[in-house]
Parts: C-alpha cells; structure tokens; sequence
C-alpha cells in the first residue's frame, strides 16, 4: 500500500511539474512577444526623425509659396488686361481728330509751330468749337490732311497732263485744303450756334420745370448737360466743370456767353446772373424767354419762306425765258443775215449761264437761311 501511494505521488508530481513548465513556457514567449510588440508600437507610432520631418515641411512651404505666388501673377494679369481694355475704350471714345493730329504732330512737329503763329486767332476758333487740340497739333492736322489732298490730287492730274500743270494742280489742292482746314473750326463753331437756337426754348422749359419743382440751379443745369440738347448740353456740361475747378456760377455763365454766339443763350445767362444778384421767380422768368424765342423762330421761318418762294419763282422765270430768249436771238440773227449768236455759241452760254444762276441761287437761299 505504501508502494502504491508514493507512486500515486509520483505521477501526480510529474503531472504538475509537466504542467507548470509549459504554462511557464508560454507566459515567457508571451512576455517576449510583448515586448517585441511594444517596441515596433513604439518604433511605429514615435515621432519621425527630425530631418525627414524638415524636409517634409520645406516642401509644403515650397508649394504654399508657389500657390500663393500664382494667384498674385494671375490677379497682376488680370489687371492688365483690364486696364488695356479700359484705355483701348478712352481711346474710341476719343474724336478720329485728336488722335489724327497726335499721328501728325510728331513728323510736321517745327512746321507746325511756325505755322501756328501765323494763324491769328486759332486757339480762340477752337476753344469755340469745342476742339480740345492744341493749336500746334491742329495745325500739324491741317498741314498732314492737305498732304493727302496734294498727292492724291496730283497722281491722278500726272497720267494726264504734263508734270508742271499736275505740280500746280497738286499745289492748288494743298492750299485749297489748308484753307479749308483752317476755316473749319468757325464752320463747326457756328453749327454748334445753330444747333443751340433750335433746341433752346426747349431747355429754358426744362429748366423752368426743375426750378419750379424746388431743385436749384446747379443740379438744374447738371441735369441739362446729361439731356440730349446736343452742342447745349455739351455747353452746360463745360460749365458745370467750370465750376468745380473754382468758378462762381455767374463767371461759369459768363464764359459760356462769350464761348457761344447766341442771342437767345445770352438774354437766359444774362437774366439768369441778374437773378442770382437781386432774386426773383427765375422759374417764371425762363418760362417767358422759352416762350419769346419760340415766337420769334416762328417768325424767322415764316419770312424765310416766303422769301424762298420769291427766289424759287425767280429761278423758275429765269430758267423758262433765257433758252426762249437765246433762240429768238439765234432765229432772228439767220433771218436778217447777220448772225449775231450761233447755235454752238448760245449752247456754250446756256451750258455756263444756267449753272453759274443755280450756284447763284442756292447761295443766296443758304444766306437767307435762318440760324434756327
């Protein structure tokens, strides 16, 4: 029995001890597992060395920098061309003429200057006609316009005539050009004149109305100047500048006055200055003005016409009776023999009498023509 018991024993502590070994086996791989487990987690999740951390961050300023660098290239081109196609529309809005005599001034530059002082009052001409040139730089239009007239009229005279008469014909077309062009800014000053009369009574309406309406006088003529009155609009508007660099309103007014000659303008600035020195209904007084200037244009037109028919049935009587007369002279000379007028002689005359009568005639209706 004893035998048995330590045998028992035996077997029981070998069991356990067999046990335990292997429970510790696996607890001392476990632990070494673990370990190695917690150092890649550290190695893993640890902070990256600190140059590769540099570099990285280098490289991302590098392209915020680029970025950034873009977008200030791409809004500096886009400016540009904003600005180039703002000055491109300043320029069209510009008359063909300012930029013509810019094209001009720099060849016919000493030309120009001299000729300049020999046209006496040029600068006052287009002061008037509302030509923001210079005077050297109109004058340096002139002389380049009357070029082109020159030899444009001159190769057409040189393939057939001879080289002196095409040399005078080219010469005659540059002065008759110089001429014309120096002239033209009176011409264009006194269109403007003619188109102010027309359209006055309709803005001394206007006026009255925003007057009586409570607006003052400087909003009033702010508001004439952006209405379509044409060269009084314009007018206004000038006067309106004038008097934002300085100018009191009834200086602004003045200068109008001698930059246009219009008696109907200058009786309105006139009883305009005289109302801003004592006071009065100015409303009520440019409603009577509007309603004599309608009055006396009326009158105008009616004796204009009735002149033009007078000179239209002088016309009619003298073009009906001068063939009529031609013939009896020719008919009457063949029958008394002595033939005062020959057929091709009364041709020839009735060919340059009737022309130069018609030339006559409508220069005389363009004289007569009311400044409406």
């Amino acid at each position: 029995m004893p035998k048995k018991k330590a045998r028992k024993s035996d077997l029981a502590k070998r069991f356990f001890y067999t046990v335990g070994s292997a429970v510790v086996k696996i607890g001392g791989g476990t632990a070494k597992a673990t370990q190695r487990l917690s150092r890649t987690v550290k190695v893993t999740k640890g902070p990256r060395p600190p140059e590769k951390a540099d570099e990285v961050t280098r490289r991302l300023h590098d392209l915020k920098r680029l970025e950034t660098l873009r977008e200030e290239e791409l809004k500096a081109e886009r400016k540009l061309k904003e600005e180039k196609t703002w000055e491109e529309r300043m320029e069209l809005k510009r008359p063909l003429s300012e930029r013509l005599s810019d094209i001009f001034y720099s060849p016919l530059k000493r030309p120009a200057q001299r000729l300049a002082k020999f046209f006496k009052g040029l600068d006052e001409d287009l002061y008037k006609a509302n030509l923001r040139i210079a005077p050297e730089r109109y004058v340096a239009l002139m002389i380049g316009m009357s070029l082109i007239v020159g030899i444009s009229a001159f190769i057409p005279m040189l393939l057939f005539l001879p080289i002196p008469i095409a040399l005078v014909g080219g010469m005659f077309a540059f002065l008759l050009a110089l001429a014309f062009g120096r002239t033209q800014p009176r011409r264009r000053a006194s269109a403007r004149v003619v188109g102010v009369n027309r359209v006055i009574p309709y803005a001394l309406r206007h006026m009255a109305t925003q007057l009586s309406s409570g607006i003052g006088l400087p909003e009033t003529m702010t508001s004439v100047s952006q209405a379509d009155y044409g060269a009084l609009s314009e007018e206004f508007g000038r006067v309106i500048r004038d008097m934002h660099t300085g100018m009191s309103t009834e200086e602004a007014l003045a200068t109008m006055d001698r930059r246009v000659d219009s008696e109907p303008l200058r009786r309105a600035v006139r009883q305009i200055q005289r109302t801003l020195r004592t006071g009065g209904d100015l409303a009520n007084i440019l409603n009577v003005l509007a309603d004599e200037t309608a009055f006396e244009m009326r009158m105008k037109l009616r004796d204009y016409t009735q002149s033009l028919n007078m000179l239209t049935m002088i016309y009619m009587f003298a073009s009906a009776v001068i063939p009529a007369m031609l013939l009896v002279t020719i008919t009457v000379g063949s029958r008394m023999g002595g033939a005062m007028l020959t057929p091709a002689s009364a041709a020839v005359l009735f060919l340059i009498l009737i022309p130069f009568m018609l030339f006559y005639f409508v220069m005389t209706i363009k004289r007569f023509e009311p400044r409406l």
